[in-house]
């Protein structure tokens, strides 16, 4: 009777500790031993330029450029990316993920007087704001130790800027970003722009994407861990992009970790639906709390309650090959997240992936 009990008590006890989680099962051919294998924690998070580019990028006169760019720049120094790294680092401290995909990591540099016109011959060198200097940082100062696995570098411009004295040159570089923790081993790096871009006529630009990839090892373990950051403004181009980044990982026979800032909503966005249609499981549960939306905040980030209304930073994996089960969260979508100035950390919510092999 009372090898009975012990077991019935155990019983209850193991559905106490898996409850609130999903199980998700994925069979491949000769699938690695991670049976066995600790907790896998990993996160993506779109830290946020600090301003809307559409109002630049939908100009119709080229003489409306100068002052759109002051705008753009203005807003970008009033968003304090220094501060939102801090909320940043302190949510990352929390979970302390083995790898995170960052976009929107920006370099932010000016000339003044400006050369921009009539041929540009020096470009600006001079830091206004590195955001991943400045995030390192931060988490440095919270006690963690991150490095950069990996990087893409997306777009490079540089446009004129209207200011009280003429005209300064501002450029904006953006990369996507992978940082691991140092006790994860890391090798493979790579990064390529995708062939698909949003070409924008009026100011001669190209808007280029990316992606960056690393083979990480956690606990004997190797992943193949995938961030990205996918067109935005226009959806024959992201879905584009979202088939060659299908098409390039197809053979991958790792496990397979893909992440980032897919502008693609959850559960009827044509990109969304072509991942899980090439055998990727979104890792964020329904029934998690909170919605799991992720986007967005409004652009001076000053709103007093959440505007995210949609969740477009997915967490998907392959390959895995085993059960697991997964506790999911989303992180600076909490009204207690807001800085003492009233801005949101960032414009998306960062989403976090808790994984335990069965």
């Amino acid at each position: 009777m009372l090898t009975k009990l012990k077991s019935v008590l155990l019983f209850i006890l193991m559905l106490f500790v898996v409850s609130g989680c999903e199980r998700i099962t994925d069979t491949v051919v000769q699938p690695p031993d991670i049976s066995d294998s600790q907790p896998l924690t990993v996160m993506t998070y779109n830290v946020y330029v600090g301003s809307s580019a559409e109002p630049l990028l939908t100009v119709e006169n080229l003489l409306a450029v100068p002052g759109e760019v002051a705008k753009m720049y203005n807003n970008v120094i009033a968003s304090d990316f220094p501060s939102r790294a801090t909320a940043i680092a302190k949510s990352i401290k929390t979970y302390q993920p083995h790898v995170i995909g960052l976009q929107e990591i920006s370099l932010v540099r000016r000339q003044s007087p400006g050369d921009f016109i009539p041929d540009n011959p020096t470009l600006a060198e001079e830091v206004v704001m590195d955001y991943l200097q400045i995030l390192i940082d931060a988490l440095h100062s919270e006690g963690l130790n991150y490095e950069v696995a990996a990087q893409i570098e997306n777009i490079d411009i540089e446009m004129p800027m209207l200011t009280e004295k003429g005209l300064d040159d501002i450029r904006l570089t953006d990369y996507d970003v992978i940082l691991s923790r140092s006790d994860v081993e890391i090798s493979n790096p790579m990064s390529t722009n995708y062939t698909n871009a949003l070409t924008i006529e009026m100011l001669g630009l190209v808007i280029h994407r990316g992606y960056a990839a690393v083979d990480a090892t956690v606990s004997g373990v190797t992943y193949r861990f995938v961030n990205t950051h996918l067109e935005a403004y226009t959806e024959v181009i992201r879905v584009a992009q979202t088939q060659e980044l299908i098409d390039i990982l197809a053979d991958e026979t790792l496990p397979i970790i893909l992440v980032g800032d897919f502008n693609t909503r959850a559960p009827n966005g044509t990109g969304y639906q072509k991942i899980l249609a090439a055998g990727y499981h979104d890792l964020w549960q329904m029934d998690s709390e909170g919605s799991g939306n992720t986007c967005c905040q409004d652009g001076d980030l000053l709103n007093e309650i959440t505007d995210n209304t949609g969740r477009i930073d997915h967490i998907y994996v392959r390959n895995f090959g085993h059960s697991i089960s997964v506790k999911t969260h989303t992180v600076g979508d909490k009204s207690t997240d807001r800085l003492n100035s009233g801005l949101w950390p960032s414009d998306h919510a960062g989403v976090v992936a808790e994984i335990t092999f069965e």
